[in-house]
């Protein structure tokens, strides 16, 4: 514990790091819940001098509590799966996650310490680290299981955290990988990696230009208008699909029907994500600071759905006007979902509904989800028991 937020998680870790002893450096936040045996599954792997840091999969306490959390857990299980199955696997860096991993320590000072010029110090002290020559290793296999925030504006701030530090880590170290030794294939993987958050900014492009576009179904016939439609289908969808279908297969996660069935809502949710996480990215491209602001937990019980942390000590966020944004961007889709059937645009109907349901949902539980979790009671603690 320290008396000062300097530099925030990375601040605390390089404190925590200062009074430590031992060679190896476990980190997990205060939600996770590691298997008894973590370190017996992961130290072994440092008998390898060239390995620096070993990663847990994120499992889910909670995921079944309500349709945002099972939507959160079908992507984070697309990104440990095969995200970083394969570039494990296929020797690309990869990064820690913040939590459910553990580090050499001479590993962590070879590279610089951890640094709080971004808000993603992990991704920051990871692309380090490899950049020295450290190996790191994934453990798909080994599970640490975490509660998924439970409040749409809980969700965006994490990924607005998220989509804003990776843009700050490319711009901080992109220069640097592009003029290293490592291989062309490190390389070109890293970028992509680093600056995948730039496409939301091209969503909302999208999304602004697409019911302008209907017209042009009218005017061309139905013919033309597949050959428009079906490549944006194809490799706007159908690659997600398989990618997410694959991941909850590996992860053993519901029946095949059910993993079909959240599809369309993960990917839905995903574009009404787009308004966050585009501000997030033009933030980071134009220097703006912000300050680490955190997740918050509320120690939801899966089974009973009481929440325990009492409404006096819940964290909340800021107001914004990003939900009234959303609210408008869904208002128009839902006027191009009427059009479309008026015109009879079949094929161009999915595409809007998937717009329609994002933004609006998005939007909606932005302003309004706080309401129906302030109305459930928080758990009372438990008293312990007394001898006889």
């Amino acid at each position: 514990h320290r008396t000062d937020r300097t530099g925030f998680k990375a601040g605390a870790l390089e404190a925590g790091l200062a009074s430590a002893k031992g060679e190896f450096v476990a980190v997990f936040d205060a939600d996770f819940k590691p298997q008894a045996d973590f370190l017996e599954q992961t130290v072994p792997f440092f008998r390898d001098p060239g390995i620096g840091m070993v990663q847990a999969r994120w499992g889910h306490i909670n995921k079944g509590f309500s349709l945002l959390t099972q939507v959160q857990s079908i992507m984070l299980d697309g990104h440990f799966v095969i995200e970083h199955t394969a570039r494990n696997r296929s020797g690309r860096f990869f990064n820690f996650n913040g939590t459910a991993g553990i580090w050499r320590r001479s590993t962590i000072a070879d590279a610089g310490g951890w640094e709080h010029d971004t808000l993603t110090e992990d991704l920051d002290l990871s692309y380090r680290a490899q950049l020295k020559g450290w190996r790191f290793v994934f453990r798909n296999d080994l599970l640490a299981p975490a509660e998924l925030p439970v409040e749409m504006n809980a969700f965006k701030n994490q990924q607005h955290r998220w989509a804003k530090g990776s843009i700050q880590v490319a711009m901080k170290l992109l220069p640097r990988i592009l003029k290293s030794d490592a291989p062309r294939k490190v390389k070109r993987e890293a970028f992509m990696h680093l600056t995948n958050n730039l496409a939301y900014v091209l969503m909302i492009v999208m999304s602004v230009m697409l019911p302008f576009t209907l017209h042009l179904r009218i005017d061309h016939g139905w013919y033309k208008a597949v050959l428009l439609d079906l490549p944006f289908f194809l490799g706007a969808t159908v690659s997600i699909c398989f990618f997410y279908l694959l991941a909850q297969n590996e992860a053993g996660n519901g029946t095949r029907l059910q993993r079909i069935l959240y599809l369309p809502i993960v990917m839905s949710i995903g574009i009404g994500l787009a308004v966050n996480n585009a501000v997030a990215t033009l933030e980071a491209l134009l220097g703006h600071e912000s300050p680490f602001v955190r997740t918050p937990k509320l120690a939801v019980d899966e089974a009973t759905g009481d929440v325990k942390v009492p409404r006096s000590k819940r964290y909340r966020g800021a107001k914004s006007i990003m939900p009234f944004l959303e609210l408008g961007l869904g208002l128009v889709y839902t006027y191009t979902v009427f059009y479309c059937i008026a015109q009879a645009l079949w094929l161009a109907l999915p595409f809007m509904l998937l717009f329609q349901f994002g933004f609006l949902y998005i939007g909606i539980m932005s302003l309004f989800q706080w309401v129906g979790l302030n109305r459930r009671p928080a758990k009372p603690a438990k008293k312990p028991a007394t001898a006889a």
